[in-house]
């Protein structure tokens, strides 16, 4: 198993507070993708309109198939966001939301909660992660055993 960076020291100090044991609702609350995609996005901004995260989390849930989100499938992101995630997300403590700006902040997470969302974000993969792979690119890897050559040589010496 490989080391797991645990440590804040690149974080934002307002974004975390004090360290807090895993619970089962922090399991809950990262057990749905676009909850994860919520809290990636800010993570990453601090700050969005509902019209931007959702423009966002829809980008990220079709960043696999490599193709254009759709007006309708980003409504659908949309209305899931608005009527289930960000309120289980807010009732939480997680974030919270302005009606009036229809805005959303990250307040500050339990370091449990960040150390298990930043790993989260590392193994999640496509876009999220960084891992920009094209689909043939991704095709060619698991054609040779989900390794380069140049890999396998070094792992001989």
């Amino acid at each position: 198993m490989g080391n797991v960076d645990n440590s804040h020291r690149s974080a934002d100090i307002s974004l975390v507070r004090e360290a807090t044991t895993v619970d089962d609702e922090m399991f809950a609350t990262l057990s749905d993708t676009y909850r994860r995609f919520v809290l990636y996005a800010l993570l990453q901004f601090q700050q969005l309109s509902f019209e931007e995260l959702a423009d966002i989390v829809a980008g990220w849930t079709n960043a696999a198939d490599w193709r254009p989100v759709t007006p309708e499938e980003r409504d659908d992101v949309m209305l899931v966001l608005r009527h289930v995630h960000v309120p289980k997300l807010e009732a939480a403590g997680y974030v919270e939301y302005d009606d009036e700006s229809d805005e959303l902040v990250l307040d500050s997470l339990p370091a449990s909660l960040y150390d298990l969302l930043t790993y989260a974000r590392a193994h999640e993969g496509g876009s999220v992660s960084g891992d920009r792979t094209t689909p043939s690119e991704a095709e060619d890897s698991d054609q040779n055993g989900g390794s380069d050559a140049a890999d396998d040589s070094d792992e001989t010496k």
